[in-house]
């Protein structure tokens, strides 16, 4: 981290497309699928939904966090906006299909405490690799440099709301 003027505070990182498109996703899909997942469970899960328009059945691999005490997905991936008030969804974790809702927050505020929030448990110094953030300053970010970032780069929260199971 060094407090270089020509970059913002908070900058949105990603993997090289062709990597993640056609090695990491499908590796991840599968040992989703398997009893293996119980070694990425605490990280990531399956998230299941059919596009609003088209009805094109999607099953994304996305890491999740926990806000509140329940899960959510950080991205700025296109696919986001079918949650726009909401939408079905199930996610495959922890070995389980679970139903449920996905609503999406883009409120620059509200997305910017739930990174401050993050960024707090895991630590600004570790908080970037897993929030897919390159901090590019030597303390935490403020709330301010966090919103503007989520206005720079389309960052927003999907909420995912469980149906109870039995």
């Amino acid at each position: 981290m060094t407090n270089d003027t020509t970059r913002p505070a908070v900058e949105r990182v990603r993997p090289p497309k062709a990597l993640w498109d056609h090695v990491v996703n499908p590796l991840v899909r599968t040992l989703l699928r398997t009893p293996a997942h119980r070694l990425v469970d605490d990280a990531m899960l399956l998230l299941c939904f059919r596009g609003r328009r088209t009805g094109t059945p999607y099953t994304i691999p996305v890491g999740h966090h926990d806000l509140a005490g329940h899960p959510a997905v950080l991205t700025n991936s296109g696919w986001r906006v079918n949650f726009r008030g909401g939408h079905p969804m199930a996610v495959r974790w922890r070995g389980r299909v679970l139903p449920g809702t996905g609503t999406l927050e883009e409120d620059p505020d509200h997305v910017a405490r739930a990174y401050s929030d993050l960024v707090g448990a895991h630590g600004w110094e570790h908080a970037g690799r897993r929030l897919g953030l390159r901090i590019n300053v030597d303390r935490a970010p403020t709330h301010d440099e966090l919103a503007d970032a989520v206005r720079t780069f389309g960052l927003s929260v999907l909420h995912l709301h469980l149906d109870p199971t039995d």
